[in-house]
């Protein structure tokens, strides 16, 4: 996640100095707003050292595309001491690294200003801990090159394995902080690097996602260009 990081801030940098700052006109970029973003990421679980989850039997079915389906499954999280030694369907709360996707649309008011809902969704490669989460945010842009978004988020943590799904009973609180560098700017498109932290808190735990994105972004202008 560092070396990603550092890669992407560097072609950030170059882009910046090899495209001078583009002053804003009034009204320029008020219209609707849309946005698309992929990259790795990182979720670490505070206090659930203790914990773990235990798997169920199904409860249902899970339909999907093209007629398939993942198979719901019951599941709790308790405390590992309560749980006899060498039991099956026992997962503890591991940090893990995976990928993450975002999307966001929403109003731009102006080049500078933007209310956006954004939405996110992040998991392993393997069996691992997924996260659904978003909500309501305020973006700003104090440069033509440099945004700045924060807002209030809720999530839902599920685990998934083979063919089923297990939810996490209860629902996260939380906030979602983010800024992005614009590396290209073409008339109705943007292309940006996003570094995004996500922390939620749950009755028993607390999970902090982080992930670093690279995102398109379109602006349509109402009454005037695409920009």
């Amino acid at each position: 996640m560092a070396r990603t990081c550092i890669l992407l801030l560097g072609i950030g940098v170059k882009a910046y100095a090899s495209d001078p700052t583009d002053p804003t006109k009034p009204r320029e970029g008020r219209g609707l707003m849309f946005g698309l973003a992929l990259g790795p990421s990182d979720t670490h679980f505070g206090g659930a050292e203790d914990l773990v989850l235990v798997i169920g039997g199904p409860t249902g079915t899970i339909p999907l595309l093209g007629g398939e389906s993942l198979e719901a499954r019951a599941g709790e999280l308790v405390p590992r001491t309560l749980v006899p030694v060498d039991s099956e369907g026992v997962v503890p709360m591991r940090n893990q690294r995976g990928a993450a996707a975002s999307l966001q649309f929403g109003w731009s008011f102006s080049r500078r200003l933007a209310v956006l809902l954004d939405f996110e969704a992040n998991g392993g490669w393997d069996n691992s801990f997924n996260h659904v989460m978003g909500g309501p945010q305020v973006r700003y842009s104090p440069t033509s090159r440099l945004w700045v978004q924060a807002g209030p988020a809720l999530g839902e943590l599920s685990y998934g394995f083979s063919s089923s799904v297990v939810r996490i009973p209860g629902r996260g609180k939380g906030f979602l902080v983010a800024a992005g560098l614009i590396l290209l700017r073409r008339p109705m498109w943007l292309l940006d690097v996003q570094v995004r932290s996500l922390p939620l808190w749950y009755d028993q735990f607390h999970a902090n996602n982080m992930s670093v994105q690279l995102g398109i972004i379109r602006r349509r202008s109402w009454g005037g260009p695409a920009s």
